[in-house]
């Protein structure tokens, strides 16, 4: 086997085109190349070749987890999870992600913080936001930690957030038996991710406040 071709990829800049014996390899960029000592002329045996076409998928594994996170953010879990979907192959998967972590550009904990961050503007609270995050892989001890910092660095008193929730949410039901309305309510934020006893015991107040309001 043979390395007959090295030619600019016209496709992507700083890439070169690899051909062996007279057919298309695959592409990678020109660091790579020089890194492998690849050279038109060169002769592969059956390891050689192995070793290039990993390079190969490798490479394509970590453009294409570029461009999902170019989308938007993931975790680690999920991106492995897309990748592997898309049919690249195990070890090139590994590595494209590897690379992303020591690049700083994969970081479960920043990707958690983020995550915490914005979906608790949209009123999910602590538990539903653990949920969310363990389902998208994240470990819990950095989710948990991810939600606590976000609260905190948030600057808002969870309960009166939940506050606000909770009453217009019974705004919303105030044609609605002060008993159900409590029930309804409660619910409303427990399946948002807000439990506990202070909570029941807010949104009791803020039901029976809303029938007095109405009467």
């Amino acid at each position: 086997m043979t390395v007959t071709g090295l030619r600019p990829d016209a496709r992507a800049s700083g890439w070169l085109v690899i051909e062996v014996d007279g057919a298309r390899l695959g592409s990678l960029p020109v660091e790579r190349v020089r890194a492998l000592g690849l050279k038109q002329g060169m002769k592969l045996d059956a390891d050689g070749r192995a070793r290039l076409e990993a390079a190969v998928q490798a490479e394509k594994a970590y453009a294409a987890a570029t461009r999902t996170l170019a989308a938007r953010p993931r975790a680690s879990y999920e991106l492995r999870r897309r990748l592997h979907a898309k049919g690249h192959r195990p070890g090139a998967v590994a590595e494209a992600v590897g690379r992303l972590e020591s690049a700083g550009l994969l970081d479960d904990f920043e990707f958690a913080r983020h995550f915490a961050r914005v979906r608790q503007e949209r009123g999910l609270g602590p538990s539903r936001l653990l949920t969310e995050l363990l389902r998208r892989g994240v470990e819990r001890t950095i989710a948990e930690r991810a939600i606590a910092e976000a609260m905190e660095a948030e600057g808002v008193d969870p309960l009166e957030r939940v506050a606000a929730l909770a009453r217009k949410r019974a705004h919303q039901l105030r044609d609605v038996p002060t008993a159900k309305r409590f029930r309804r309510v409660l619910g409303y934020l427990q399946r948002r991710g807000h439990s506990g006893s202070d909570v029941v015991a807010l949104v009791r107040r803020i039901a029976a406040d809303e029938e007095s309001g109405r009467d």
